[in-house]
């Protein structure tokens, strides 16, 4: 998978954001195939029909993304901590779907990435977002304090704020 992926993400003018995250979405299928993990979904019905918006979601593991993901049938992306973006497997998965890698410890990088972000949303992309900012080792499903700093993207993009709690 992982070649195959590499190849289609240096290479997205020959496949659809659709293909794209079908081949996504099996290779999350076959993790959780491989590591019987199961995901219930709970309120696709309250999700806006047409347009982008942003999905912020409470960070309670590693696996928080490929879970929402694998339970969002349009083509979704997500911001990622540029550090740990690029690990075997996250690396294709971000370069895939074409996701945003943020430098927290570069302000001005981070708003450049929230303001695509933004502009992305309002052209109907939908994004993924942990307003927690970082994901805790053994964290006990706590929620961290949410950094202000990513609600303004949706602020600028004007789209619908998703809450989507997990509860996997």
């Amino acid at each position: 998978m992982i070649p195959k992926t590499r190849y289609q993400a240096n290479h997205p003018e020959k496949y659809s954001d659709k293909k794209r995250y079908g081949l996504v979405r099996h290779a999350i299928k076959l993790m959780k195939h491989s590591g019987h993990i199961y995901t219930k979904q709970y309120g696709e019905e309250n999700l806006p029909q047409d347009g982008g918006y942003i999905m912020y979601s409470n960070h309670q593991g590693k696996y928080d993304a490929l879970g929402i993901m694998s339970a969002h049938d349009t083509p979704c992306s997500f911001v990622m901590d540029k550090k740990k973006s690029y690990m075997i497997l996250v690396r294709e998965i971000v370069d895939f779907v074409q996701g945003k890698r943020l430098d927290r410890s570069d302000i001005g990088q981070a708003m450049t990435i929230l303001n695509e972000v933004a502009n992305e949303v309002k052209e109907g992309r939908k994004y993924i977002i942990f307003p927690e900012g970082a994901y805790k080792f053994n964290n006990k499903n706590q929620m961290e304090p949410f950094k202000a700093g990513c609600f303004k993207c949706a602020l600028k993009s004007k789209a619908p704020i998703v809450p989507y709690d997990q509860n996997l």
